[in-house]
């Protein structure tokens, strides 16, 4: 099992989505770096694509939404359902926000595959302006079986062309004190509101178990940018170039594809004609 398993769990394998859509390498370790690499298989990429659709209605949009939009689809026709939907600004339309967004949904449902961890809440339902994005930790995901015995808190970041500077953001967003979740308590209120108060109770006491050293904090670095054959550029050789961190338990995650930019267009689309399929 390398570091980066141990950690983050081993990569899916096929029919998962990220099976199909990445090849995955554990990069060798240090003390101050574990690389998870992964890469396209562009013959999958319409696949990941339709997933990542469906993926961005769940997380954005809430039952309640969905509830009344499948009402309207009863009475309305196509042209005036595609209005409807636009006037409610149900999903972002600022790319800056998509890709932000993009990010913490793959990463979660990632994670969701390689360790069965939860984030018991979408927390893009809570966001009271759909075209920015929304403060918190990017990833907070929890043990289901256990969650006073670790969780995972991750940073995510896109970039059209990777830098040495966003590696060190990422990085730096994750060590030290900068490493323990900041929104415990965000979730436990939307835990209890619907309903589950031990639970809400649970994740609310986990903030004094963690800055006591009682609870593990697993940390996941994901940097979303475009592929490059080329040893100097490209996110993986970038951030394997740059990567240098004093957290034990940090994994970075690269992940390089063909066009990003356009990825994150077609994925958003369709999302669009999910929503307004009649």
């Amino acid at each position: 099992m390398t570091e980066q398993e141990k950690l983050i769990g081993v990569h899916p394998k096929a029919p998962n989505i990220f099976g199909l859509w990445w090849n995955c390498a554990d990069l060798p370790t240090t003390e101050r770096k574990k690389h998870r690499q992964l890469t396209e298989y562009t013959a999958h990429r319409d696949d990941a694509i339709n997933q990542l659709a469906h993926w961005i209605v769940e997380y954005h949009i809430t039952d309640f939404n969905l509830k009344l939009l499948e009402r309207r689809k009863a009475i309305l026709d196509k042209h005036d359902l595609g209005q409807y939907v636009d006037k409610h600004c149900l999903l972002p339309k600022s790319d800056i926000t998509q890709k932000g967004n993009i990010g913490e949904i793959i990463l979660i449902e990632y994670l969701k595959s390689t360790r069965g961890f939860t984030p018991y809440i979408h927390k893009l339902h809570y966001n009271p302006n759909t075209e920015q994005s929304m403060k918190g930790d990017d990833v907070l995901m929890f043990n289901p079986k256990d969650i006073n015995n670790e969780l995972i808190y991750g940073e995510c970041k896109f970039r059209s062309t990777p830098t040495k500077k966003v590696v060190d953001e990422i990085v730096d967003n994750l060590e030290g004190q900068n490493k323990l979740p900041i929104s415990l308590n965000f979730v436990a209120n939307r835990v209890y509101e619907a309903g589950d108060k031990l639970l809400a109770e649970q994740i609310f006491e986990l903030q004094q178990k963690i800055y006591d050293g009682d609870v593990l904090v697993t940390n996941a670095g994901f940097l979303i940018s475009k592929y490059s054959n080329r040893a100097d550029s490209g996110t993986s050789a970038v951030v394997e170039n740059n990567l240098d961190t004093s957290n034990p338990r940090l994994v970075m995650i690269s992940l390089g594809i063909k066009d990003p930019n356009e990825f994150v267009i077609k994925a958003f689309q369709k999302a669009e004609e999910i929503l307004k399929a009649k």
